[in-house]
């Protein structure tokens, strides 16, 4: 995440996939709170494989502006 996206002649910036452990430290909560979010609060997330859980950065802004009621 340390790395910047530059936009390019009206390209939009891929967004980050980011691990359940990432969100939870992005969050400063524990990994079975952020799976209650997915569970129960609609978090988005996209399954890889069969194992494999990943949080669309981009998503989860929109997810957290929703829940606090401020706009993108």
């Amino acid at each position: 995440m340390s790395k910047r996206i530059q936009q390019h002649h009206g390209v939009m910036p891929i967004a980050q996939l980011l691990t359940i452990s990432q969100v939870a430290d992005l969050l400063c909560v524990h990994r079975t709170t952020v799976y209650d979010f997915i569970k129960n609060d609609g978090l988005p997330v996209m399954k890889l494989g069969s194992r494999s859980t990943r949080v669309d950065s981009i998503k989860l802004q929109q997810w957290m502006n929703e829940r606090t009621g401020l706009s993108a």
